[in-house]
């Protein structure tokens, strides 16, 4: 058939792929693949990619990694994409370059002339082919660039592995050196739990000591009362006994009677003197044995007041003596009943004499086990504050109840002597012990700061690398899981000794409660010695025994004397306390210096922290300096390589100059033969020789700014390595 009319495929169309010119079919139109309507003209790069994010600053190995793979993947796709369309552009070349040679066969073979149409499509087949050949170049040299970009990703692959496997090994070392943070922070967390319990237990301690000293000053209170009371009851005696010394004429009808009242009496007196000595023997035994007589004190309390109301009694019978002797049977029966009174109290001290024995053996085998674990304890500071303030609040209670007994000691002067020379020796014992305790917190606290000085030096030597620093960290939380459980140990045994303390306070309580029994019979034999004396009115012997009961009165009061000096001990026992107390701040301040230090530890830390970054920027520069020294190295390469082609080219000038003077020197000598041309290559010669100069010159000035920059690179090699 014939062909189609021109407008059918017009030039403006895509392109068409040519049918065979004999068979004379029309040219069918090939719907343009998306490869090849992407890259057709005039609409952009079809392999053009999205800018390369940035590699982030600081980011974590899992971003870089991220980052990388981001990358990998599509540089893959690219290439991909350039292999698909580089095999689609090829077979669209090979396609049309068979048909372009299948035209020129048919076009050649004896074939009649060409119509128009044939020849305009013949010319679009050529231009198609024209463009198809620059798109293949065009592909062809995309292929090479994708291709050399394959070769350079496939080499950074390499460093990207062990990039990866870097930051991987990076993130470890990150991992195990947060446990290890998490760890440290864990100890800490609970040391803390455990000083706020310690606090709020110390807290309660201490309102309960407040209150047991609110109790302590009512019972001083009301013994001061107390004593007034029978101070006022002794004057009383007293006036009783005058008015029964006027009346001892008329009862010298009862001398018999009397007299053996009086040796009953002498006999309890003597018995009871002789339970006073055994008393007195026992006191260092019952120290020991006064935990269990607490319970007795309010029962011998009360038998103090009725003792109190008996010698009442005792008066009013005086006084009714001197009125009407015939109640003297009545008092002998009185008498009788304080002898059987006097037997029993012996009986009951013989029964606590007993019991305090057998205390007094438990709580020294206790006492010395408490001290030998308090000598083998390691003080720590709380929980010496803590001991410290145990003994103090004891010590207060002990010095108020010495204070208290002390006035109500009255003549048993000898007994109390012998406990506060007992007293001072226990508190002298305290003293070793608590001396010891400060030797001991002064150890752990020298070997505190040898510890800190020795994770100082090991805080120093982390800024020379990064593996030390991880060894002696380790190091030091060695360190200190060694000195808590120090701490433990000796916060067990500061609990032992504060035991052992709270026994020997307890101790000392029986004891001032035997005291007090054996000062009740001491009062009870006073009132025997007085009945005696009202019954020896009518003896002259018996006046003899007056007499001499007279200087027991006065040794009595020689004994109030000797209370005097006991107090003035008792205020040396208190000096002795305040010195304890100088001695427990001390501790405090040690304390506090250890806090300091901790502080100051944690300011090192952070300096050190600030110095690695420091570090870091240091490191940074170098690196920027490295760079500028290899451009200056560069440029002084130039430079040098410039200075030599100077010199080369002052080397030459400098030779045509000498020839050029030579050549000056001999034309005077032949200038009148010259011609007037030779005169014009004279001035030549000249005027060249001027120029020479100032390339000379120039050529110098080039030297002097080689030799300036020269010595610019000098000084920043020697910047770069005073950085190094």
């Amino acid at each position: 058939g014939l062909p189609a009319s021109p407008a059918a495929a017009p030039a403006a169309r895509v392109p068409t792929t040519p049918a065979p010119i004999g068979g004379g079919g029309l040219p069918t139109t090939t719907p343009p693949s998306p490869a090849a309507a992407a890259r057709s003209p005039g609409k952009g790069d079809p392999f053009a990619e999205p800018a390369e994010p940035r590699l982030p600053m600081g980011g974590s190995a899992e971003d870089k990694l991220e980052f990388f793979r981001g990358i990998l993947k599509q540089k893959t796709e690219t290439l991909a994409r350039a292999r698909a369309l580089y095999a689609e552009r090829e077979g669209e070349v090979t396609q049309l370059k068979a048909s372009l040679e299948k035209a020129r066969k048919e076009g050649g073979g004896g074939a009649p002339a060409p119509s128009a149409q044939d020849e305009q499509r013949l010319k679009l087949a050529q231009a198609k082919v024209a463009s198809l050949e620059a798109e293949l170049a065009a592909s062809e040299a995309d292929r090479k660039d994708l291709t050399r970009a394959l070769a350079e990703v496939e080499s950074e692959l390499p460093r990207l592995t062990e990039e990866l496997h870097a930051e991987r090994e990076s993130r470890g070392a990150m991992a195990e050196e947060l446990v290890g943070a998490k760890e440290a922070l864990g100890l800490a967390q609970d040391r803390v739990a455990e000083l706020a319990s310690g606090k709020s237990e110390a807290q309660g301690a201490l309102e309960a000591v407040q209150e047991q000293y609110q109790s302590v000053l009512a019972d001083v209170e009301r013994l001061t009362t107390e004593r007034d009371a029978q101070a006022l009851n002794i004057s009383q005696l007293e006036t009783a006994l005058a008015e029964a010394k006027g009346a001892m004429g008329a009862l010298e009808s009862e001398s018999d009677w009397s007299r053996s009242s009086l040796e009953e009496a002498h006999a309890h007196a003597k018995g009871m003197e002789g339970e006073r000595d055994a008393a007195r023997r026992q006191l260092a035994v019952v120290e020991d044995g006064l935990k269990t007589l607490q319970t007795q004190v309010t029962e011998l309390e009360r038998a103090l007041a009725l003792k109190d109301a008996d010698a009442v009694g005792l008066r009013a019978a005086l006084t009714a003596r001197t009125a009407e002797a015939a109640e003297l049977p009545s008092l002998r029966s009185a008498l009788e009943g304080r002898a059987a009174e006097a037997a029993r109290v012996q009986a009951r001290v013989r029964e606590l004499e007993a019991e305090v024995a057998q205390a007094r053996e438990a709580a020294r085998a206790e006492v010395e086990a408490a001290e030998v674990r308090a000598r083998m304890a390691e003080s720590e500071l709380a929980s010496l504050r803590e001991v410290l303030e145990a003994a103090e609040v004891e010590q207060v209670s002990l010095r108020d109840r010495m204070e208290s007994d002390a006035a109500a000691l009255g003549e048993a002067v000898h007994e109390a002597e012998g406990r506060v020379h007992e007293a001072e020796a226990k508190a002298a014992a305290l003293e070793a012990q608590l001396a010891e305790l400060t030797a001991q917190v002064a150890a752990a606290q020298a070997e505190r700061e040898a510890h800190q000085e020795q994770l100082a030096a090991v805080e120093r030597k982390l800024a020379t690398t990064q593996a030390e620093r991880v060894g002696f960290s380790a190091r030091a939380s060695m360190l200190e899981t060694a000195a808590g459980q120090r701490e433990a140990e000796v916060q067990r045994q500061q609990a032992l000794v504060a035991k052992a303390q709270e026994e020997l306070a307890l101790e000392r309580a029986r004891r001032e409660a035997v005291e007090a029994e054996i000062a009740d019979a001491r009062v009870q034999a006073a009132e025997a010695e007085g009945r005696a004396e009202a019954l020896s009115a009518g003896h002259d012997g018996q006046r003899e025994e007056l007499v001499s009961l007279n200087e027991q009165l006065e040794a009595a009061r020689a004994e109030a004397d000797k209370v005097d000096r006991l107090q003035q001990r008792v205020k040396m026992v208190e000096g002795a306390l305040e010195a304890s107390e100088s001695k427990r701040r001390v501790a405090e301040a040690q304390a506090a210096r250890v806090k300091d230090l901790d502080a100051a530890k944690a300011a090192l830390e952070a300096k050190l922290a600030s110095e690695q970054g420091a570090r870091a920027l240091l490191e940074a520069k170098v690196a920027q300096a490295d760079v500028t020294l290899l451009e200056e190295q560069g440029v002084k390469a130039a430079l040098e390589a410039q200075l030599e082609e100077a010199r080369a080219a002052l080397e030459g000038e400098q030779a045509a100059r000498q020839g050029l003077e030579a050549k000056l020197a001999e034309a005077p000598a032949a200038s009148a033969g010259v011609p007037a041309d030779w005169a014009a290559e004279r001035d030549q010669l000249r005027a060249d020789v001027a120029s020479m100069k100032r390339k000379l010159m120039a050529a110098e000035a080039a030297l002097e700014s080689a030799a300036s920059t020269k010595a610019k690179v000098a000084r920043l090699e020697a910047q770069l390595k005073a950085l190094k």
